[in-house]
């Protein structure tokens, strides 16, 4: 689930640029399971009527599912932080 590419297939540029690199992209993760959260926690419960169990089983099970997702997409996120879009990358490699 971890595993990324070392280099980007169409720009070359390291998907880790230090070691370590991705411990800050917890921070990320949290950011996003916290609005996914809040944003099911308000469908479910106070839009749909559902009691608090019901809806800690719904967020447990959509965390379960998109788990992997959110990992992705944070350390993605944490990385376009600190890596600037080169649109002419691509050509030079």
């Amino acid at each position: 689930m971890d595993k990324m590419c070392q280099n980007c297939p169409v720009c070359g540029e390291p998907s880790e640029p230090e070691p370590n690199f991705y411990y800050g992209a917890m921070y990320v993760s949290y950011a996003y399971t916290v609005a996914l959260f809040v944003s099911i926690y308000i469908l479910a419960a106070l839009l749909g009527g559902m009691t608090m169990w019901p809806t800690i089983g719904l967020l447990i099970l959509v965390l379960v599912a998109l788990g992997p997702y959110i990992f992705r997409l944070s350390r993605i996120t944490y990385l376009n932080f600190f890596v600037d879009y080169d649109k002419d990358a691509a050509s030079k490699s």
